[in-house]
């Protein structure tokens, strides 16, 4: 009987961590994070292969040596920018790298601080990554999340209403009868939960990255 009493609260608490993450406004911060990331990394993707292969192309002119100094300072903006996001959405205190010296010829000495410092390079490597994290978390959103969505709703939209596509399986074509439509609904609200708990562990992943990319050494 004591043994019934002492497990009772801790298995009340397992479930309201499993379920509670639902009502926790840090997953809806994690999800928007994650929801931006894939039109981020593409745009990121455009601008290093526009950035980089012109100003390759054209190393052997002064315009091209001013084209790659512009996207390497233009790379530590869009790192600034990541730091703040990851500040804001993810709960993240990156603070600013404090490796740049102070730069007393110019331009000159301004580039050449810019391309001494490894927080430049950290920041191109994490720019260089947001591309492949972006689809990853396309990906995810769509399949357990986008999945779980529809299938909630479908009684009440039973031609779907994101028309999900997993490998070329529609989710709302799946569920015909009045009795699949039924089942769907708690189906999708485990697959919520489930969805949730796997997106919250990606953000915090990528906080993780974040950490360890866009702050000091």
């Amino acid at each position: 009987m004591s043994q019934s009493t002492d497990t009772t609260p801790s298995t009340r608490s397992s479930v309201a961590n499993i379920v509670g993450v639902v009502a926790d406004g840090q997953t809806y911060k994690n999800l928007l994070y994650l929801l931006l990331a894939f039109p981020l990394g593409i745009a990121y993707y455009i601008i290093l292969m526009v950035g980089f292969t012109v100003g390759l192309g054209l190393s052997v002119l002064v315009v091209g040596l001013g084209i790659l100094l512009a996207t390497v300072i233009g790379l530590r903006y869009l790192a600034s920018f990541e730091r703040g996001l990851a500040n804001t959405l993810l709960g993240t205190t990156i603070r600013k790298p404090d490796d740049i010296e102070k730069a007393s010829e110019g331009i000159v000495g301004t580039a050449k601080a810019y391309l001494q410092a490894s927080s430049t390079w950290r920041g191109l490597g994490f720019i260089v990554l947001k591309f492949p994290i972006g689809v990853l978390s396309f990906v995810l959103l769509v399949t357990f999340l986008g999945t779980a969505v529809e299938l909630l709703l479908i009684p009440l939209f039973p031609g779907g209403v994101f028309n999900v596509q997993i490998a070329g399986w529609v989710v709302a074509e799946s569920v015909e009868t009045t009795t699949q439509q039924a089942i769907a609904v708690p189906v999708g609200a485990v697959l919520v939960l489930l969805a949730v708990h796997i997106l919250n562990a990606f953000a915090r992943a990528n906080a993780s990255i974040a950490s360890s990319l866009l702050g000091p050494n």
